[in-house]
């Protein structure tokens, strides 16, 4: 099953929080947030298995590093799964073309 994909934007709420948001380097780290959609570097092949019914897992989420300040190891993002029969999630952290 694939859900569609919907953009998600950063929206930092205080001036704590815009501090933090973005990267010195690059202008595409740190905007690769989305709901649904495929992941981005990371093929169907690769998608975890559900432990309990061995289903492969959905697609649900990408989220991407905050900034410089709190980088995941270089740019990486964390792909989230769930298994939509026994709600199952898993999260992955992946290296994608920035």
């Amino acid at each position: 099953m694939e859900i569609p994909k919907v953009k998600l934007l950063t929206q930092p709420e205080t001036e704590e929080a815009k501090e933090i948001v973005g990267y010195k380097w690059n202008e595409i780290a740190g905007t690769r947030h989305f709901l649904g959609g495929k992941p981005d570097g990371l093929s169907e092949s690769e998608y975890p298995i559900c432990e309990d019914c061995k289903k492969t897992m959905t697609f649900y989420a990408q989220v991407d590093s905050i900034g410089d300040k709190f980088d995941l190891a270089d740019g990486m993002v964390i792909h989230n799964f769930v298994c939509f029969d026994c709600f199952n999630v898993k999260a992955i952290l992946s290296q994608t073309q920035t």
